[in-house]
């Protein structure tokens, strides 16, 4: 049960039009995400919230959500008192999201491109959502946009999936059945690739059963290559923790499974 709540969150990149078709598919998948786990990572991203963002952000405090889906922890954020935007790239996790929270400001952008006009206090990317870019050189461009996106001294935290947790999590063939839906789902891993795939089929009572397929993607980086990265684009005291269900925060190891990073813009 607990591989099936780990398999994966959502980003917004959808410039091109490879990207665009590619990621198209996060709009049907949506409604699923919305209905069995957007509320499923929310205790353990304010656990790496509260263990790691240091000094502690204050009430009133700029946040970002980036690839904040459907947005339930963007509501938690705002009933802690914080100003939050949040950014996705699928026009129908944002449609939940704004259901789910009305009285937060959500765009539908690109993380490797986005703009905006206010500065945070910290932006936060949570639910192993860059694990869904596709290269290293897009990941270095979604950090910085982040690093432009900071305040001096702002904080950067954000998750990742390991291959270890995915040698161990992404396997077989998975299901969930009730009464106005079925959904059956493959997880598997790429060792030469890096690559994690989740192959969905999912059935809809409405006004009749509706069927939608689709594929979604993963990347699993080494941890040094996300530090050079975040090193190359300026981010300054970084900070590295793994993250296991039921356990929270330990010591990053070489069998980690998901690792949580902090760090920070430098002040000038």
């Amino acid at each position: 049960m607990e591989s099936r709540f780990r398999i994966l969150a959502r980003c917004a990149i959808m410039p091109t039009a490879m990207a665009a078709e590619r990621y198209s598919d996060y709009d049907p998948f949506a409604w699923l995400y919305n209905r069995h786990w957007g509320n499923v990572f929310t205790s353990a991203a304010l656990a790496a919230i509260d263990g790691l963002l240091s000094p502690p952000l204050q009430a009133g405090a700029r946040v970002l959500d980036l690839c904040c889906g459907t947005g339930q922890l963007a509501e938690v954020l705002v009933d802690r008192g914080y100003r939050v935007t949040g950014i996705d790239g699928s026009a129908q996790m944002l449609r939940y999201a704004r259901k789910n929270v009305p009285d937060v400001e959500f765009i539908l952008d690109d993380a490797r491109s986005f703009r905006l006009r206010h500065r945070y206090d910290a932006v936060v990317s949570v639910f192993d959502s860059l694990n869904h870019v596709s290269s290293i050189e897009d990941l270095a461009r979604v950090f910085r946009r982040v690093h432009a996106a900071l305040r001096n001294s702002g904080l950067f935290l954000f998750d990742l999936n390991l291959e270890p947790g995915y040698l161990v999590e992404w396997t077989g063939l998975h299901g969930i059945v009730e009464n106005d839906h079925v959904c059956v789902f493959r997880n598997s891993y790429d060792i030469e690739k890096h690559e994690a795939k989740f192959e969905a089929t999912l059935f809809r009572l409405r006004d009749g059963w509706r069927r939608s397929d689709f594929t979604l993607l993963q990347k699993s980086y080494p941890v040094s290559e996300v530090l050079g990265a975040l090193e190359g684009e300026g981010f300054v005291d970084i900070r590295t923790r793994a993250y296991e269900f039921g356990e929270g925060l330990k010591e990053l190891a070489p069998d980690s499974g998901r690792a949580v990073f902090v760090c920070r813009r430098p002040a000038t």
